[in-house]
């Protein structure tokens, strides 16, 4: 990725909880972005932080739209689940890549977290949107 992950209307899935949490996980992945491009002693404490922010909210957020999911019986839940699983797998890979390997690679990280966020919010969770909202 070669620019700063920002959320922007083409994210929007037309949920206002599921549009707010997305906004944050931008900012918190913007902040992870920041944080990999700074030098110096503490550049990997600031890392290490930003992304185990990253994570904390993510299950927070992949829960918080589960059980929103459940309410409205969306029939895509079972798998919809499964794929956040998968999603939390690959970034706590990253994470102890991040941890534990001081040649961990900045670009790799930030362009997962891109793809993360682009394609599971235009890819998946725009289904839950339009079927909520009668679009699908």
């Amino acid at each position: 990725m070669d620019q700063r992950p920002r959320f922007d209307a083409k994210y929007h899935v037309g949920i206002e909880q599921v549009d707010t949490e997305h906004r944050q996980l931008f900012a918190i992945a913007g902040r992870v972005y920041d944080a990999l491009g700074e030098t110096g002693a503490a550049a990997d404490g600031i890392a290490r932080a930003a992304i185990a922010e990253l994570l904390d909210y993510t299950t927070t957020h992949f829960a918080n739209e589960e059980a929103l999911m459940a309410a409205a019986a969306y029939p895509e839940l079972a798998g919809h689940r499964e794929l956040h699983r998968h999603l939390l797998s690959r970034a706590r890979d990253m994470e102890m890549r991040v941890e534990f390997d001081a040649q961990y690679v900045p670009l790799e990280l930030n362009r997962f977290i891109a793809s993360w966020l682009v394609e599971h919010i235009q890819d998946n969770d725009r289904k839950f949107g339009d079927f909520v909202t009668g679009r699908g």
